[in-house]
């Protein structure tokens, strides 16, 4: 836990949308994700919040480790299985999106050695995959909320009729609730995924002119822009 000495929000707090992606995002980062991950790994776990998931409760109590190796894939049929080596699912939400899309035939996909299986859920919700429906259920009948590593099954149809967007126009209008504490841990952890200040950083942030040492020399707003091109034209 942190030791800042800031002061949380009271109760559940109103998170945006916007926030609760930049926080993701980083925390992804700072844990080492590979660069071409983040994204699609941060959508997955912004929209499993919200659906009620519990994806920034899980990240408050556990933490978040980027996997050590990519899962393995074996395909026989209608029938899919995946090697998770213990990776939290949201980490599997892309690679099992774009199996179901590439091979439209599978019916029912394994998910060995995978945390939290329950975050697989979301896949259900993707709009690239509107029309199907995924369902989850556990391969070994442990919890699907645990965090413990366990196998889960995915049986995968033709959607009967359109799925509603609810949870995103809700999100979006109403924010997404989170306890306070939680908030402001995550948020203070995700500054880990920040670069030090330096001279080097004040040099290519903001709107300041500085040396090389990092010492400002004269502030750079718009008029003073103006005013430094005029004088230097009539020089």
């Amino acid at each position: 836990m942190s030791d800042s000495k800031l002061t949380p929000p009271a109760g559940d707090a109103a998170m945006s949308v916007r926030e609760c992606r930049l926080i993701t995002e980083r925390l992804l980062v700072a844990a080492g994700t590979l660069p071409g991950e983040v994204p699609a790994v941060r959508d997955a776990a912004l929209l499993a919040e919200m659906l009620g998931l519990g994806v920034m409760a899980h990240l408050y109590g556990h933490g978040l480790h980027a996997p050590a190796s990519a899962p393995g894939v074996r395909i026989d049929g209608a029938t899919a299985t995946v090697e998770a080596g213990g990776a939290l699912s949201l980490y599997l939400v892309p690679a099992l999106r774009d199996l179901i899309i590439v091979h439209p035939g599978l019916k029912r996909i394994q998910v060995n050695a995978t945390e939290r299986g329950g975050f697989l859920a979301v896949l259900d919700a993707l709009p690239e995959l509107a029309a199907r429906t995924v369902a989850i259920a556990p391969a070994d009948g442990a919890p699907l909320d645990g965090n413990a590593a366990q196998s889960v099954v995915l049986e995968i149809a033709a959607a009967a009729a359109p799925k509603g967007q609810e949870h995103v126009l809700r999100a979006h209008r109403d924010g997404l609730p989170v306890p306070g504490a939680v908030w402001l841990e995550l948020y203070l952890r995700s500054n880990a995924a920040l670069l030090e200040e330096s001279a080097l950083t004040r040099r290519h942030a903001g709107h300041q002119d500085v040396d090389s040492s990092g010492r400002i020399v004269r502030p750079m707003d718009d008029d003073v822009d103006i005013e430094h091109a005029l004088a230097a034209a009539a020089n």
